[in-house]
């Protein structure tokens, strides 16, 4: 074979399968290991994201609702001019309740008060803010309920659209507000301790 060819062989599935050989020059070559790398970078972004949104959108089951009783108690987190306290309960086998205050200067004011109630066979997050009550409840799906937390969502509603609590610790818990408010996509994180 001439110098800077090489045989590259190509498996072809049809009926009966053949193998059929071509030659390249090694700048095709390069360009072929060019071509299949971007293609296989292709092929696992698509997987991932695939698997990312079968995980996303894989329904939580209520049996899991006992996982919230990590919830119970009092999160703190300090912030420059104060802190953000939440507070959460159950009130019964079907329901907890949580309210969350700003504190500064020793005067507190509620900036939200949630429930996270079992429906039939769905959990949903519903929360309540403070000076933007609304004629009919939010209402988001908790996707996702795992022993290190919970993924709720809807994305037809304006503010919150998702909301994602995740224990990294049993005395630390991360919340995570997205959504869309005016125009302006807003996401909110809070990093609490116990």
């Amino acid at each position: 074979m001439p110098p800077g060819i090489k045989r590259v062989a190509f498996f072809i599935d049809d009926r009966d399968g053949y193998i059929c050989t071509c030659q390249l020059t090694n700048m095709h070559h390069q360009h072929l290991h060019k071509l299949l790398t971007q293609t296989a970078t292709r092929l696992l972004l698509v997987f991932a994201a695939s698997c990312a949104w079968q995980a996303a959108s894989a329904q939580a089951s209520v049996k899991d609702f006992p996982y919230l009783s990590k919830l119970q108690g009092t999160w703190v987190m300090n912030t420059r001019k104060g802190s953000v306290v939440e507070q959460w309960q159950q009130v019964n086998d079907s329901t907890w309740y949580g309210r969350t205050w700003r504190v500064a200067e020793g005067d507190s004011s509620l900036q939200q008060s949630v429930s996270l109630v079992k429906q039939g066979d769905a959990i949903y997050f519903m929360p309540v803010y403070t000076g933007h009550e609304t004629l009919v409840p939010v209402k988001l799906k908790v996707r996702v309920l795992k022993p290190i937390g919970f993924v709720a969502e809807d994305l037809k509603n304006d503010f919150p659209q998702k909301v994602t609590y995740r224990f990294s610790a049993p005395t630390v818990l991360e919340a995570r507000v997205q959504g869309t408010r005016d125009g302006t996509v807003e996401e909110y994180i809070f990093k609490y301790n116990k």
